[in-house]
């Protein structure tokens, strides 16, 4: 996949903030875009983004769709912040009490507002870093930037909708005060159009003191889509973080999620599903590190792949010299329904302190015929055992939603795309 110059001269945005802009682009035509030769990146061959997009992949396009085009996850009661082909549209966004919100390109439009200058900051020693966050340094125009107060206990959810088959750059930054609780629901949708994209997108979440944020990351955009993310988590002391990730959609998903437990007490849950069907390919790859005594980190992923489909998982564990009592653990399941079917998964650990416990764990199989045969012994098909034994490994990693609703969203999406998953009724209950 050839690199090109990125032009940032057109793109909004103070002295301050062009400069920045162009301190990206340096480093993006420096490092270029990773390939098969970096160990992150040597499960993903990206070369089809550009037999896609063409040479020009990185060019900002218009969506084909509207706000219009998705209804959202029916009865949900949540503050609706709304993007279309990346651009954020006020008119159909609520803001709630206790909250500062703007999108990125209402602060560019600001000179004097600094947040925006910090967004835009760029770490080439961070866990992961790699050429599409220096793109999207370079190139993002618009996003979110809320501060919530200390305190501050949200009602409803902050439910972010991304829609859109387009090609877009987008930098999100939430904060959380001292104190404060809130969800955080991230929906990326995009219709099965001939027309095809790029998602390029940065959140920045950071929580202080006794902070608690419960983020659930939807990727379910159109099949000719291809989504590139990263969400990069600072916690100070006591702070909760918990994270729902589902990728379900896009020809290719990678998605980076990066933890830094930086303060004694910080404690996270990430918890993911990947459901995978025809030539689809998902690469998650997760590092949390725990730099503070005392911190506690859970992480369970479940993976079910049907055809030629493929996916990538390698979570990474790194626990620093001084952060004692670290509690950690770390399960990967994985289900291929198809032959064809591939995952490549890489569980870590790397400790560099004695005082710890830390466990982690890889299962990589396909349907128990002792079990589908005790099922079917009980008077059940061959075809709805299958059904249940596929829902029930699935389901594992979703029983820990505090949010009924939104579970049930994903079971009927996630299940419809497997062959004889599309009636779930008798599951639902």
């Amino acid at each position: 996949m050839s690199d090109m110059a990125l032009n940032t001269a057109a793109l909004p945005g103070d002295a301050g903030v062009q400069t920045l802009r162009a301190q990206a682009a340096e480093v993006f035509a420096r490092t270029g875009l990773p390939g098969r030769r970096d160990e992150d990146w040597k499960y993903t061959d990206i070369s089809r983004i550009s037999a896609t997009l063409g040479e020009a992949w990185w060019s900002p396009t218009p969506s084909e769709l509207s706000e219009t085009d998705f209804s959202g996850i029916e009865g949900l009661d949540a503050y609706r912040i709304v993007f279309v082909g990346g651009e954020f549209l006020p008119e159909q966004s609520d803001i709630p009490e206790g909250v500062t919100l703007q999108s990125l390109s209402a602060l560019l439009a600001d000179d004097a507002d600094e947040r925006s200058h910090c967004l835009f900051r760029l770490d080439e020693s961070a866990p992961l870093f790699n050429g599409f966050l220096a793109a999207n340094s370079a190139l993002a125009s618009d996003g979110l930037c809320a501060c919530i107060g200390a305190n501050v206990k949200l009602d409803k959810p902050l439910y972010m909708v991304h829609i859109g088959n387009s090609t877009s750059h987008i930098l999100n930054g939430l904060m959380l005060g001292q104190g404060a609780e809130a969800t955080l629901i991230e929906h990326f949708v995009g219709g099965d159009s001939n027309s095809a994209g790029l998602n390029n997108i940065a959140t920045y979440l950071r929580l202080a003191d006794n902070a608690g944020l419960t983020h659930y990351r939807l990727q379910m955009e159109g099949t000719k889509q291809f989504h590139i993310g990263r969400v990069e988590v600072k916690q100070a002391g006591n702070s909760r973080y918990t994270l729902h990730a589902v990728e379900l959609g896009a020809s290719l998903s990678r998605a980076d999620i990066v933890v830094n437990l930086a303060e004694t007490g910080a404690s996270c849950d990430l918890n993911g599903l990947f459901v995978a069907s025809g030539r689809q390919h998902i690469d998650h790859h997760t590092r949390i590190d725990h730099n503070a005594p005392y911190c506690r980190s859970r992480e369970s992923y479940r993976t079910v792949l049907d055809g030629r489909a493929h996916a990538v998982f390698n979570g990474k564990i790194v626990v620093a010299e001084g952060a004692v009592k670290t509690d950690s653990a770390q399960s990967n399941g994985n289900l291929l329904l198809s032959r064809n079917a591939e995952i490549d998964t890489k569980p870590e650990l790397e400790i560099y302190n004695d005082d710890v416990k830390c466990a982690h764990g890889v299962t990589v199989g396909q349907l128990d015929e002792d079990q589908l045969f005790y099922l079917k012994s009980r008077g059940l098909s061959e075809e709805e055992a299958r059904q249940l034994l596929t829902f029930a490994f699935a389901d594992e990693v979703l029983v820990g939603m505090d949010s009924k609703l939104i579970r049930r969203f994903i079971e009927q999406a996630a299940f419809s795309k497997l062959p004889n998953m599309s009636d779930l009724e008798g599951f639902l209950e």
